[in-house]
């Protein structure tokens, strides 16, 4: 049996890093859980075997040698601890979140769409309006998304359950069909420009992200500092505008699409319409479900988790009819996505658990001592913001790190506390855009078969330096700092 490169790879680096000594201040076990959990992230990034499988791999493996990479002397020696039975728990923890059901429901929305033709509908409509040039489809998936995101406390909500349904139908309008060569004709440049978009408009508003929200009662618990919605948005709008203005046409030409117009399209698109007649019933009724579960999403999150809105429609959606459960069966992308992010998410808290987040911050409040202020802001903020890669949740980030960057922040002579902690928030969004994991949507967009692990890192890293540089240079980054 002929053994590759790619799977060699993420034991190589696990072993490597596993036989070099702990870092002073960091336990031996949070080392060895720090080089599987990097020996996982290097197997994501060369995929041997699919994202679920090597997520799944990493937790199994941390279970069964627990007692060695996970838990501290401490906690083995506590009367009546259990390993064994502590680290299942915490293997199968990531199931129970309630962003992992929540981009599982995106695409069973996404499989009404398409069993009831109204994603095709749809599709044909924008192409028809907007189709003769590859150019204006991207800047109307990115005006759909910034109109829904003032109310859409989840960007896994907004864009992948609202926006990724219907424009997946538009690749095939153009032969572009996923997992294929053909992947590139449009359908490539249409998902790239869509989840680049969605990390924007989370970072534009307050209210379009939730770890926004909760990074905002932090700071007020931690910094003693309170962030309005029109401080938010009046802060991140210079950054915002210009990003979104510069998406459409940043993937355009960074990624860009084989087809870039044609009359003939829009014209078979009308063809279409017509052949397909007026609104049936089912489509109709979609609708509604869809309006429903929006209304909850926008108006209705203080009393309606969005995850349980969405498991709500979906289950209209079987007594009416819309979807079979063979057919929710039969979706392999959604049931392989759920276990991809579910794992990922434990292995990510895994960080925090066994005190590496904590000791990385440490070293980084030692190496700060000497800095000017604002110096040491903005590499704080950069730090923040490249360490998303350890993390395959924006919540468990913002959790973990958030806190951690403020301390650090507070213990520098000079630094402007309020803009320091506006600038460690307003980064939340936009560096969802790093890894196929990096936020909600991602795994959504990733599963797609429209963007391939090679270049999702590759164009994630480009972006992720473009948005972070466009941040601090032209918003509040830099201007904010110096003038506090």
């Amino acid at each position: 049996m002929n053994i590759s490169w790619r799977a060699l790879a993420p034991v190589v680096v696990a072993i490597v890093i596993a036989v070099i000594p702990a870092p002073d201040g960091l336990g031996q076990h949070a080392w060895l859980y720090f080089a599987i959990f990097a020996g996982v992230v290097v197997g994501l990034m060369l995929e041997p075997l699919p994202g679920a499988a090597i997520g799944l791999i990493g937790v199994t493996v941390v279970a069964l040698l627990s007692e060695w990479v996970f838990f501290s002397p401490a906690q083995l020696a506590a009367p009546g601890f259990r390993p064994a039975n502590a680290a299942i728990n915490w293997a199968l923890d990531g199931f129970s979140n309630s962003t992992v059901w929540l981009i599982f429901g995106a695409f069973m929305f996404a499989l009404g769409y398409e069993r009831t033709g109204l994603g095709r509908r749809i599709a044909l409509l924008l192409v028809r309006a907007m189709g003769r040039r590859t150019l204006t489809l991207g800047y109307a998936v990115m005006v759909a998304d910034t109109v829904l995101a003032p109310f859409t406390p989840s960007n896994t909500a907004r864009s992948g359950g609202t926006i990724f349904p219907v424009i997946r139908n538009l690749p095939p309008l153009y032969d572009s069909l996923p997992n294929d060569p053909s992947a590139r004709r449009i359908g490539s440049y249409l998902m790239w420009t869509a989840i680049a978009t969605t990390c924007v408009t989370s970072s534009m508003f307050l209210t379009a992200l939730a770890p926004n929200l909760l990074a905002a009662e932090i700071i007020r618990k931690t910094a003693g500092v309170d962030l309005g919605w029109m401080q938010w948005f009046l802060a991140f709008a210079p950054t915002g505008i210009v990003l979104l203005l510069a998406v459409p046409l940043l993937a355009y030409f960074l990624y860009p699409p084989e087809v870039k117009e044609g009359s003939e399209v829009p014209a078979w698109a009308a063809q279409q319409l017509r052949e397909m007649g007026p609104l049936t019933r089912q489509e109709m009724l979609l609708g509604v479900l869809v309006l429903v579960a929006l209304a909850l999403w926008i108006f209705a999150d203080d009393y309606v988790n969005a995850t349980t809105a969405a498991l709500l429609v979906i289950c209209l959606m079987l007594v009416t009819g819309i979807v079979t459960w063979d057919a929710m069966l039969a979706n392999k992308q959604a049931w392989n996505t759920l276990a991809w992010f579910a794992t990922l998410i434990a292995l990510a808290d895994g960080l925090g658990k066994t005190g590496f987040v904590k000791w990385f911050a440490g070293m980084m409040a030692t190496h700060m001592g000497g800095f000017p202020p604002t110096t040491a802001a903005i590499v704080l903020v950069i730090v923040f913001f490249f360490t998303h890669y350890l993390f395959a949740s924006v919540t468990a980030h913002a959790t973990a790190m958030l806190p951690v960057m403020l301390t650090v922040g507070s213990t520098i002579p000079g630094m402007p506390m309020e803009n320091f902690a506006l600038a460690l928030a307003l980064t939340l969004g936009i560096m969802g855009i790093l890894t196929p994991y990096g936020t909600g949507p991602s795994p959504i967009y990733f599963g797609s078969g429209y963007l391939p692990a090679g270049d999702y890192w590759r164009l994630g890293t480009i972006f992720g330096v473009i948005f972070l540089a466009v941040f601090l240079l032209v918003g509040i980054g830099v201007p904010l700092l110096l003038r506090g």
